[in-house]
């Protein structure tokens, strides 16, 4: 039932949407909460923050959720929901960098994910593998995606830079001595294979200008 609204301030309206938000048992916290009235409707701005581990499809969901909540104590209000994941630890940023990247198609993982804060804002650099027959316009409308998608996720998240690179752009880096991305090329490629549950003692051997790579995968029983 919606809560009569006669004799009640916007203070007091923003606390019971708060105690109702955090009734969803998704949302850690519930916060920044502001009410005010625009001609003859009720506006609403609040901040919700959840599990760093959600998916970012979960994260839309919830949202969605907060929303509905909201409008059954104001029911014709226009609801602006941010959402923060619980905690800012560098490691968690990372994780999420990693699953917004992975969700994008044409995205073929990132790594060397770098987090800084800057004025109590988050800047991030982090290097996207793309396929080597990919355009640069299908690239940029990539990198443009998860970039847009993060700072979505996290308000936090001030800056974004993004270093676009092939399978091929890796493999040139070594043969050259300048990289040392073999090794997780191969651990992240038997990553889209699901009988493949794990590669380890990995052996890279230069041989002229070529590599010689030996390696051992764990595969699921039904794979064996």
């Amino acid at each position: 039932m919606p809560i009569p609204l006669v004799e009640r301030s916007e203070k007091e309206i923003a606390r019971a949407i708060k105690k109702r938000v955090e009734t969803i048992g998704d949302v850690r916290d519930c916060h920044l909460v502001t009410v005010r009235i625009t001609g003859k409707r009720y506006e609403v701005d609040l901040h919700v923050s959840l599990d760093i581990n959600l998916r970012f499809e979960d994260v839309h969901r919830i949202a969605s959720k907060v929303e509905r909540e909201v409008r059954h104590i104001l029911p014709k209000a226009r609801v602006t929901v941010q959402t923060d994941p619980h905690g800012h630890r560098r490691e968690d940023v990372r994780t999420l960098v990693k699953e917004i990247a992975d969700g994008v198609p044409g995205s073929r993982g990132v790594h060397n994910v770098h987090v800084q804060k800057v004025d109590e804002k988050m800047c991030l650099d982090f290097h996207l593998e793309v396929s080597a027959n990919m355009t640069v316009k299908h690239a940029d409308e990539i990198s443009d995606e998860i970039e847009k998608k993060l700072k979505a996720a996290n308000p936090n998240i001030s800056e974004v830079t993004i270093h676009m690179e092939s399978a091929s752009d890796l493999i040139s880096r070594e043969l050259q001595g300048g990289g040392t991305e073999v090794k997780w090329y191969i651990e992240h490629a038997a990553k889209r294979f699901p009988e493949i549950k794990a590669v380890h003692g990995i052996r890279i051997r230069r041989i002229g200008d070529r590599f010689h790579v030996c390696y051992d995968a764990a595969l699921t029983r039904s794979s064996a």
